[in-house]
């Protein structure tokens, strides 16, 4: 694919196993912070271990919070791989589709900022990243222990890598849009010859869809979740003002995309869904008039269920590990 996105905010490391272990940080996740441990055997990418961790992942949003801090992280013996990548979940980890960054270059901080080229119809995307904010990342996993930082990178330019990386593209160079729900907002890419063409986000997320059933029903958002995934009871009245919005600009891209390429999309997928996944399809169905995939973040990864040790909620919180698949995978194939 000629746009990579394993390129962004990473850093390089020297050859060595093809053996890494990567996590999400900053996204504030009730489960803790997704890590996920893969190598590669055979020319066959594999899952060694995945889970949920718990320290304190507070990013400083200024230098002297950064200077002050002393904060190490230690990973349990099964994601202690010689090297990481790290996919940051912050206000201040950006990533656009412009011909400039915009209001990221009125900051004082000095900023760490990589672009890749889409193609010459469409501005090129631009990831950025305060310096103060990645060096104190790089320095979270002290020398001389394991995993050594190499590869840091913004969330959602991780989160495209899973679907760049994954068996899709790998099957199929047709036009597609894919759609990448976090907890507070969506984010919609179209693909055209498995080139990342436009890029857009949406403030609605996850955690959104059970605010409004909460507020519609009056019930707390653990009876929110369990409803999301009852046969029995409706929802469509809370949900069709929050995901139609969504779903809207899901298709004005597609509309987009038809015309500047003389082109018919087909083919929606989304991530990031961990209930509540038949009103979110048929919904799509009735908005857009297409049918939308649910892909799974392990797609296209050797997962030998015997060998592991798996979280008993890990086939429910499996869309959460999406961001740290896309960093893990980045990162592996440039070793």
């Amino acid at each position: 694919m000629n746009l990579n996105f394993k390129d962004i905010l990473k850093k390089r490391g020297s050859a060595g196993p093809k053996d890494v272990v990567a996590l999400e940080i900053g996204a504030d996740l009730a489960q803790g912070i997704p890590v996920v441990r893969l190598d590669i055997a055979k020319k066959q990418t594999r899952l060694l271990a995945a889970g949920f961790v718990k320290f304190d992942d507070r990013l400083p949003t200024t230098p002297e919070e950064a200077a002050k801090s002393d904060v190490y992280w230690s990973l349990p013996k099964q994601f202690q791989a010689s090297k990481a990548a790290i996919a940051v979940t912050s206000p201040f980890a950006i990533l656009r589709q412009t011909s400039d960054v915009g209001e990221a270059d009125k900051s004082s901080a000095k900023m760490r900022k990589v672009s890749a080229v889409t193609d010459r119809q469409h501005p090129p995307l631009i990831a950025t990243m305060p310096d103060f904010m990645a060096a104190w990342i790089a320095a979270r996993f002290p020398q001389g222990r394991r995993p050594t930082t190499r590869s840091i990178q913004t969330s959602m330019s991780a989160a495209i890598n899973c679907f760049c990386s994954g068996p899709v593209p790998q099957s199929s160079d047709n036009p597609a849009i894919v759609v990448f729900c976090f907890k507070s907002y969506s984010a919609i890419a179209a693909f055209f010859e498995n080139r990342l063409i436009l890029y857009r986000e949406h403030p609605i997320g996850y955690q959104n869809i059970r605010y409004a059933i909460c507020r519609e029903m009056r019930i707390d958002s653990e009876m929110a979740e369990t409803l999301l995934n009852d046969p029995v009871v409706d929802l469509s009245a809370a949900l069709t003002p929050v995901l139609t919005p969504l779903f809207r600009q899901v298709d004005i891209s597609a509309d987009y995309v038809s015309r500047r390429k003389n082109c018919e999309i087909n083919h929606f997928h989304i991530y990031g869904i961990s209930s509540g996944i038949k009103y979110w399809s048929n919904m799509f169905v009735k908005v857009v008039g297409k049918p939308l995939n649910h892909l799974h973040p392990f797609g296209g990864i050797l997962c030998n269920r015997k060998k592991l040790s798996l979280p008993e909620s890990f086939d429910k919180d499996a869309p959460l590990f999406t961001s740290a698949i896309g960093a893990a995978r980045a990162l592996l194939e440039d070793l």
